[in-house]
């Protein structure tokens, strides 16, 4: 009787669909790891950059030696506009460094040598700054290498305290397309914009998760209490109910996905930099930028409840309808990982494919195309998941109308015809 039991059991819950969301979520995790030894693999390769030597002295020449073994060096030579020009050409390009004229002089006056750094910053994701980040702890021995220098030739005043913990001044500026971003490095940026690269991705995923799995639910809860059966019976046309279904549902899961920011936000809060440093910057929003950015969440929240719905259909109970939401969630996570380590930009042509095709990509990556005014990526992928959720809600009318819901045709599992 036991075993006949945990037969019955295993039974009704390892089904088919069952087994997908399993392997999907293993598939998920396992391409998660992907990312992470890929990240590890990036960070032990050399940064590429071009060299610029305008002092040739011996401290000058010495710290070149040791940018060369650290980096790889594509040029080297007197032409900043050239050597600019290959970094920003080569498709692993980071920086240019330029060593200042009286470097040495300054350093044997105590006063700290001016190191200019170019950075070409590809993307905003997590992955797409490793090589910055490698190359700016470069620069921490080229620090100590300067004091090794000095200390052997014993010209450094011990009162001049504020000298020895920092020889060496950095000035930056980092390139990101046709936009010149003064006074930070790529890292940097990538902190100022955290907020986007972290907060809206998580944000977004949640609204489609709650929005998604009421839906699916509801339809579930309503096949099983046989309430869906009185609903279709009413003279109310059909498209009415798909209607009231997607607005009701997407109104909660507003509510309370605000709720989850809110919490959320004060949490990001001691990451992020104030708004006028943004607007120095030149990375601020503005109200058309927020505009955008909300058309997009609502066309991507409306097709993750047209999706929601249309899976619900399939749900013949309660039971099944949480399975359901499992796609949803997995289709969720996918561009929230993705967007969160790499830009749009810097992906493969595979990954921008299926980037693209995924509607909850758009708003997750909207804010941060918006900062560096790439309107283009953001409006047509906003108009994509528009012409995916009419197409979708298209479906789902056209099977309420022929009441395949009654016939148990589009049955998740086990068919039953209701009579």
């Amino acid at each position: 009787m036991l075993y006949n039991l945990i037969k019955k059991e295993i039974k009704e819950l390892l089904t088919p669909s069952m087994l997908a969301v399993i392997i999907g979520i293993t598939i998920l995790f396992a391409s998660m790891g992907k990312l992470i030894d890929i990240s590890k693999e990036e960070a032990k390769k050399k940064p590429v950059v071009s060299i610029i030597d305008n002092d040739q002295s011996r401290i000058s020449k010495k710290l070149v030696s040791i940018i060369s073994e650290k980096t790889e060096v594509i040029y080297q030579g007197s032409q900043e506009k050239t050597g600019l020009e290959k970094v920003r050409s080569s498709e692993k390009g980071v920086a240019q460094i330029i060593i200042t004229e009286n470097f040495e002089k300054n350093l044997l006056a105590e006063i700290p040598g001016i190191l200019k750094v170019d950075w070409v910053m590809r993307g905003a994701g997590i992955m797409d700054t490793i090589s910055a980040g490698v190359l700016e702890k470069s620069f921490l021995q080229l620090e100590k290498t300067i004091l090794i220098n000095l200390g052997q030739k014993k010209v450094i005043s011990e009162k001049k305290a504020a000298f020895l913990e920092k020889p060496m001044m950095k000035l930056e500026n980092t390139y990101y397309k046709d936009k010149v971003i003064p006074a930070l490095s790529p890292n940097k940026i990538a902190q100022v914009l955290i907020s986007q690269s972290v907060t809206i991705p998580v944000a977004i995923m949640m609204i489609i998760m709650l929005g998604g799995s009421m839906v699916i639910t509801s339809m579930g809860l309503e096949k099983e209490n046989k309430t869906l059966e009185t609903l279709l019976t009413m003279p109310i046309k059909r498209r009415t109910i798909v209607s009231g279904k997607l607005l009701g549902s997407a109104i909660v899961g507003l509510i309370m996905a605000g709720f989850y920011l809110i919490g959320f936000k004060f949490y990001m809060d001691s990451f992020q930099i104030d708004s006028q440093h943004l607007e120095l910057l030149g990375l601020n929003l503005h109200l058309f930028d927020y505009i955008l950015v909300g058309i997009s969440l609502f066309a991507s929240l409306l097709f993750g409840l047209s999706l929601a719905m249309f899976l619900g259909i399939m749900a013949r109970d309660y039971k099944s309808a949480q399975l359901l939401t499992y796609p949803i969630t997995a289709l969720a996570l996918i561009p929230m990982f993705i967007t969160m380590y790499r830009d749009f930009d810097t992906l493969s042509l595979g990954l921008k494919a299926l980037l693209f095709a995924i509607p909850f990509s758009h708003p997750m990556m909207a804010m941060r195309n918006l900062t560096f005014d790439n309107y283009a990526l953001v409006i047509w992928g906003t108009l994509y998941s528009f012409v995916i959720s009419v197409i979708l809600i298209a479906i789902i009318v056209k099977i309420f109308n022929t009441d395949k819901l009654l016939t148990g045709i589009l049955k998740f599992g086990k068919t039953k015809n209701i009579s």
